[in-house]
């Protein structure tokens, strides 16, 4: 008869409790990753934070100057034009990417032929370069393009005249047209988090409800929204946390115009770093827009997270 093989438990630490050893293996295991993390993302942040009290720029030798970075960039008009302009594209894109990504699970969890080749393509742009996409949409975005083609020719927008949404600085349409684009691409990511929490909802609960007539519009918003509420506060948590770090769009597609329409707070924080060598200037904004960040993550946590009910 073939001999049982039995697992053979983790060596015991010299003078350590067997819960203590099995800790300490633990965090040996995970001992790269803490490190990495102390040294380029926990470091980098107080180094940063150094950095903005000082007159560095690219390559004197920094000299401590106080609050003067956060005085001078408070001050300056330009940056109170970025963040009103993030602030805009983070809460319209957060809100329109949380429900297209809520409504494209729900349709896609429903018993409908074809729904895996949907599932597919609908996450496809996701997972493409934002890079490609955004050179993509720039030739979408033309005057000549194939938006404008859509809207007078296949849809028959009676009156509308064609506009160039990123130089077109009287339409006021290139932040838009940014907005537009981020909801398009980056709504299926997190559609595939909603597909997920749907498909553990239990089916009895659906089937107690329709006995209660809950069904159709009022099963959605009483049934399915509430049992997603913390993937709801998850989404809109990281969707807040991207858009308010919106750099790559902004820098390719539009430079921050037309008249700074497009101009984010990451974009003023590259050309103060690369462009202008202001490196003390730059790590002063970085700080301010964590500070923004944190503060609406707390924001969120009061009103979507687990104890705001």
């Amino acid at each position: 008869m073939a001999s049982q093989v039995q697992a053979t438990p983790a060596p015991k630490a010299p003078g350590l409790s067997r819960k203590a050893s099995e800790a300490l293996h633990a965090y040996l295991f995970v001992s790269p990753w803490i490190i990495l993390s102390i040294v380029f993302t926990f470091g980098a942040m107080l180094y940063v934070f150094y950095l903005s009290f000082t007159n560095l720029r690219l390559f004197n030798t920094p000299d401590f100057v106080g609050l003067a970075n956060y005085t001078s960039v408070l001050q300056n008009k330009l940056f109170w034009t970025a963040v009103q302009n993030t602030l805009e594209y983070a809460v319209v894109v957060t809100f329109f990417q949380t429900w297209l990504a809520l409504i494209l699970a729900v349709i896609l969890n429903a018993k409908i032929r074809g729904k895996q080749f949907f599932r597919i393509g609908w996450y496809i742009p996701s997972v493409t370069s934002s890079v490609v996409i955004s050179l993509v949409f720039v030739w979408v975005f033309f005057k000549q393009g194939i938006l404008n083609f859509a809207l007078v020719t296949l849809f028959g927008w009676a009156g509308f005249q064609p506009v160039a949404w990123l130089t077109d600085a009287s339409a006021h349409t290139a932040l838009p047209a940014l907005m537009l684009l981020n909801i398009s691409t980056t709504a299926p990511t997190f559609m595939l988090y909603f597909l997920a929490a749907l498909q553990d909802i239990p089916e009895e609960i659906y089937e107690a409800a329709s006995l209660d007539g809950a069904v159709g519009v009022a099963r959605f918003f009483k049934i399915t929204v509430p049992m997603l509420r913390p993937i709801i506060f998850l989404v809109v948590v990281l969707g807040t946390i991207g858009t308010l770090q919106i750099f790559d769009q902004a820098f390719i597609m539009t430079q921050g115009g037309p008249l700074n329409q497009t101009t984010t707070i990451n974009l003023l924080i590259y050309q103060a770093a690369f462009t202008n060598s202001e490196m003390a200037r730059a790590s002063a904004m970085a700080f301010i827009l964590f500070v923004l960040i944190f503060f609406l993550f707390l924001v969120q946590r009061r009103f979507l997270g687990e104890n705001s009910q």
